[in-house]
């Protein structure tokens, strides 16, 4: 790999400020993404789809409805029921399929999804999916929450690691009152506890709406190393690719982090396409954040965390014994990818990350997140492993 052209796609990415999702800035490097791929010699394509501006517009809708119905306790306890289910459904399941449901309302901003097809010489035997998404986070105070409950949640069982589980626990507590107050029974104490439901709420949404005000984030590590790694790997791929066989989707999406909405579009859009051949897909995503691990289960924000095919697994943990990496994985972190977006639709794969042990990712969606702070030769070393699984993905037989 030529260092300088890998650290130079970086600080390009880097210089647009952010590159908040569905933002003009986003859709600006959207472009000079599509700029790069031809100069490699393979047509891009740009394609839009409707996203949403911040993963937690799309969570204060939901808190919000529930609140509501929260609020109607004493009056109407069965829409405090009918709130309390309705958001706790639409919750785990935008979060677990990368959909859009109750949140509709917010997620109606332009977003591009920019991907290139290099075909083999020869009839396609498999097709491998390699992604980065291109978009950042927003800042708040919720992450320096996250910088000391992340030591927590790594440690965590597996069922326990959804960032928004203490959501879901407040909805389950709405459900309960409501049933309560819906069936005659003994008195209980419904009052105080639906008192400190709604303050609950309020510190919420209070979260939430500072969380979506906030200024993206520069995002170097997160994740335009991820997006310079798989540019380097289609570079190498055209260069030398390791089967003449084997076709290779590079997507970069957008909106990530506003809940993998455009690895999920282009997926659904390409339901058809993607049935025709074995697909596998191969996520790389804030490689620069320390020595390269990859994920064995994605888990989602709410929701039931998915693991990946075993098979891949082991293809991974091969390659991290040959790159001579150390507890390279199978690893969790308490949030998703955009493999999510893709295990969620039954396409297997695995995602390559970086991060140091214990679990910590420095300056994690903040503004330090920038390459003066970024560890290039952890993440050169994630380009280097992501080669090796891309290559016995693609010599994987079917």
């Amino acid at each position: 790999m030529d260092p300088s052209h890998f650290e130079h796609r970086v600080k390009a990415l880097e210089a647009f400020g952010h590159r908040g999702s569905a933002s003009a800035h986003e859709h600006r490097a959207a472009q000079y993404l599509a700029g790069e791929l031809r100069q490699l010699g393979v047509e891009p394509t740009i394609k839009d789809f409707l996203g949403a501006r911040s993963l937690a517009a799309r969570l204060f809708v939901h808190v919000l409805v529930a609140a509501l119905g929260a609020a109607l306790l004493w009056r109407m306890p069965l829409v405090t029921v009918i709130c309390a289910v309705g958001a706790l459904v639409s919750l785990v399941v935008e979060q677990t399929k990368c959909v859009v449901w109750l949140s509709w309302p917010v997620c109606q901003y332009r977003s591009h999804n920019v991907w290139a097809c290099i075909p083999p010489v020869r009839e396609a035997r498999r097709r491998i999916l390699l992604c980065a998404h291109y978009d950042t986070q927003h800042s708040g105070v919720v992450w320096t929450i996250n910088r000391y409950l992340m030591p927590l949640a790594n440690r965590s069982p597996l069922l326990l690691k959804p960032p928004m589980l203490p959501v879901v626990g407040l909805m389950s507590v709405q459900i309960l009152l409501g049933v309560l107050r819906l069936v005659p029974g003994p008195s209980l104490p419904i009052t105080p506890l639906n008192i400190a439901l709604l303050l609950a709420y309020v510190a919420l949404s209070l979260l939430f709406v500072q969380w979506a005000l906030g200024r993206p984030v520069p995002g170097a590590a997160d994740n335009a190393s991820g997006v310079a790694a798989v540019l380097e790997l289609a570079e190498r791929w055209l260069r030398n690719p390791p089967t003449d066989d084997v076709e290779l989707i590079v997507l970069l999406p957008g909106c990530e982090e506003s809940g993998m909405l455009g690895a999920a579009a282009w997926a659904d859009r390409h339901r058809q396409d993607l049935a025709t051949l074995p697909t596998a897909f191969l996520n790389i995503d804030a490689v620069g954040f320390g020595p390269p691990r990859f994920l064995g289960t994605e888990v989602p924000v709410a929701g039931l965390p998915i693991r990946s095919d075993a098979k891949i697994i082991g293809l991974s943990a091969q390659a991290a014994t040959e790159a001579g990496l150390i507890d390279a994985g199978p690893h969790t972190l308490p949030g998703p990818t955009d493999g999510l977006a893709f295990l969620a639709r039954r396409i297997p794969g695995i995602t390559i990350v970086g991060f140091r042990d214990g679990g910590v990712l420095p300056n994690y969606h903040t503004f330090a997140d920038t390459s003066a702070n970024m560890d290039f030769a952890a993440a050169r070393a994630g380009v280097d492993f992501a080669e090796l699984v891309c290559r016995k993905l693609a010599l994987m037989e079917n």
